[in-house]
């Protein structure tokens, strides 16, 4: 069941949505903007990642807001996704970001890893 989960975990990945493996445990962080963006883009995706068992839905918070400041030209869910790997970081928990177009962080200092 967990890798079917895995597997859709990645094909929401094409929709922006940008799931973040947390090292505080099992499991992924799932920015609520990504949740917003991918439901925009595919009416139910949204919906599915946010009641994945495994998946901590992280809200857009003033710290991700003060990260994503100067990033500018860089889309919302990204800016959150990148905001949450940044925070964790400067909580000595750093993570990886995956995503399947690493090159929409360009500008934030996060490297995602493509997990195709």
């Amino acid at each position: 069941m967990v890798e079917e989960e895995t597997r859709i975990q990645f094909r929401l990945g094409d929709l922006t949505l940008k799931m973040v493996p947390g090292v505080r445990g099992v499991g992924a962080a799932v920015p609520s903007l990504s949740v917003l963006a991918a439901e925009r883009q595919v009416a139910g995706a949204g919906k599915h990642a946010a009641s994945l068992r495994f998946a901590e839905n992280v809200p857009f918070s003033t710290a991700h807001a003060v990260d994503a400041m100067d990033w500018r030209n860089v889309d919302w869910p990204v800016a959150h996704a990148a905001a949450i790997a940044w925070q964790a970081v400067k909580a000595g928990e750093p993570l990886t970001v995956l995503s399947l177009e690493p090159e929409l962080y360009a500008g934030t200092g996060i490297t995602p890893l493509n997990p195709t």
